[in-house]
């Protein structure tokens, strides 16, 4: 039970040092890497609906021109 608890909060604390790295080294700002992230997360789901076939306004840029 010893080893359970010690495996669990060495875990915690690997975690903890390299959430704090990563802050420290990260080449943006916390408001940036969001907004990022948002921006990815909803091109994707435009992707995915207009897969889906639901209401698209994304153009693939794919697109064959004829």
């Amino acid at each position: 039970m010893k080893q359970t608890g010690l495996c669990i909060l060495t875990l915690l604390g690997g975690a903890l040092m390299g959430a704090a790295i990563a802050m420290l080294v990260t080449p943006k700002t916390g408001r940036q890497m969001r907004d990022q992230i948002r921006d990815f997360i909803n091109d994707e789901m435009e992707k995915m609906r207009c897969k889906c076939g639901d209401n698209c306004s994304h153009t693939p840029t794919e697109e064959v021109v004829q």
